[in-house]
């Protein structure tokens, strides 16, 4: 009987052990169908994991990347808030935020979220250049025209900053769209807030808070 006794123990001391090896074996499989393209897959496997582990910031911000593919904004708007409550310092999350805001035209709401990753990552230009062109949206030429400066004397190649700083100093419509995040690097996450996404300069279709609006 005693014998029982200490092997049921030693089941119950292992159980958590096993449900995070399980968990580390999801994130692995979300990963890399993300990494592959399929993203209602990759959805669905982050979606699973966030019930299982309500507090991993990580599965949040895969599955908010995951529906920004599906062109689901609203879910990713949802589920970037959720992720940068449990996480509130890494750029990525609030890049991926802002240009879902960007997406739903929420041009105030990307201004803090760039803002924020401004913050924590300063060197990373397309977050310059996507806030200025927020700026520019909500009819703040001024303090676009003056971020494009600075921009353009730090990084004085800066093609895109060059392009929008022309536009808005001709009254026409930006040419030059904002930067967005649109490929998956699956080592990117180990772990996640060590290097910056690979960006890309898109060009089709289109004030610091404390708190996220």
């Amino acid at each position: 009987m005693l014998r029982g006794i200490v092997v049921s123990l030693l089941c119950l001391l292992t159980l958590p052990a096993a449900a995070q090896y399980n968990i580390n074996k999801m994130m692995e499989e979300g990963r890399r169908t993300l990494d592959q393209g399929y993203y209602v897959t990759s959805m669905q496997i982050f979606s699973r994991i966030v019930g299982l582990k309500p507090n991993l910031y990580e599965a949040w911000y895969l599955m908010a990347l995951s529906k920004y593919h599906l062109e689901d904004y609203k879910g990713t708007d949802s589920d970037c808030r959720r992720a940068l409550e449990l996480q509130p310092y890494i750029a990525d999350i609030y890049e991926l935020y802002g240009m879902t805001n960007i997406r739903e035209e929420h041009y105030d709401s990307a201004i803090v979220a760039y803002t924020h990753a401004i913050d924590i990552s300063p060197d990373n230009r397309d977050y310059w250049f996507n806030r200025a062109y927020c700026l520019y949206r909500i009819g703040d030429k001024q303090t676009a025209l003056t971020q494009l400066d600075y921009m353009l004397k730090r990084w004085k190649d800066f093609s895109a900053a060059q392009q929008l700083r022309a536009d808005i100093k001709a009254g026409r419509q930006p040419k030059q769209r904002p930067s967005k995040p649109i490929q998956f690097d699956i080592n990117h996450l180990r772990p996640l807030n060590k290097s910056p996404w690979l960006m890309k300069q898109v060009t089709e279709g289109e004030n610091k808070q404390s708190k996220l609006p």
